[in-house]
């Protein structure tokens, strides 16, 4: 009896052993609860980290220069925020944080104006609203505003708010600012409460490397299985958006606040013009356009580097392969 009892528990403890392990948990940044996060939220939400036997944690960090500062002092795993900040953080700081996977390789903004604002020169000595001084939406907003003739700070000043597209909306409707670019579908939203759209930043830019994975390679080399699963649920995540539309805008009200009609429009144009990366690639093409900015912007002194100074990909390729989408 003895020895069966034995075998009895050695059996139970093998088919147990998944649970009496914790699953390594991990945290990630997000700016903002908009289509640019949503496969991260759908990744949670749907177990696909969970299935890929990890936990994590959706930090809630309105401003992208918080988030690399918590990712160097290894408070946050990821950051999922704009290929500028890595590049203007690795050039300032002479760093080495990457981009491992792509998130939205294209950053759809409509520039809005308050309701007393009715062109763009009306922008002339207004409070523009930004999620930071550098990179991202506001690098995006600069390069816009210098095509049309206005410069900063000579024409107008930036004022910063925390929270990304929707917090920007909310400023707007207060009078707070008198103007801002808003990501998709927000932009219509405002434009349909009355608000005016004073462009479209794709006439200048329109292929950019937007918003990613971004890791610190002093944590990312030492967890690299912890990496990979990320990932793989990350892709999952992309694909699942691309495979069932209609479910993934029917989760945008319930997890992310936009009503029905305003989350159709946005999953639809996100997936037409691929915004989204289904297998979770990163555009080389788009990082070269980010790369010229930050060069227009002085940020990069000199010859220009290769995109890939900026990339680790192995992460991303092992995830694919495991997935067995290479």
């Amino acid at each position: 009896m003895k020895t069966i009892s034995i075998s009895v528990f050695c059996v139970l403890c093998l088919l147990f052993a998944p649970a009496l392990v914790s699953a390594q948990r991990l945290t990630a940044g997000y700016i903002s609860k908009d289509l640019n996060y949503l496969p991260f939220f759908i990744g949670l939400k749907k177990g696909l980290y969970a299935k890929e036997g990890i936990h994590v944690d959706l930090v809630s960090i309105g401003r992208a220069d918080i988030q690399l500062q918590a990712l160097v002092a290894g408070e946050l795993n990821f950051a999922n925020i704009n290929a500028d900040n890595i590049i203007i953080w690795n050039e300032r700081t002479n760093g080495n944080l990457k981009v491992a996977a792509g998130s939205s390789n294209a950053a759809p903004y409509l520039l809005i104006g308050a309701k007393n604002i009715t062109k763009i020169d009306d922008l002339k000595g207004q409070r523009l609203g930004v999620a930071s001084l550098t990179g991202g939406a506001t690098s995006i907003l600069l390069s816009y505003m210098k095509s049309k003739g206005l410069v900063h700070p000579r024409d107008f000043s930036l004022a910063i708010i925390s929270g990304g597209t929707p917090a920007r909306l909310s400023a707007l409707e207060s009078n707070a600012i008198g103007g801002a670019v808003l990501g998709i579908p927000f932009g219509d939203v405002a434009v349909d409460k009355g608000f005016t759209k004073l462009g479209d930043t794709t006439e200048v830019i329109s292929s950019y490397q937007f918003n990613n994975i971004n890791i610190n390679p002093s944590w990312a080399e030492k967890n690299r299985s912890a990496v990979v699963k990320f990932i793989k649920g990350h892709i999952q995540a992309l694909r699942g958006i691309y495979e069932h539309p209609a479910e993934s805008s029917d989760f945008l009200p319930k997890e992310l606040g936009l009503t029905a009609p305003y989350a159709r429009r946005g999953i639809d144009y996100y997936i037409s013009n691929k915004v989204y990366p289904i297998n979770g690639d990163v555009t080389l093409s788009g990082l070269k356009v980010n790369i010229e900015v930050q060069v227009q912007d002085g940020i990069i002194k000199g010859t220009p580097p290769p995109p890939e100074k900026y990339v680790d990909l192995s992460y991303l390729r092992q995830a694919q392969k495991e997935l067995g989408i290479q």
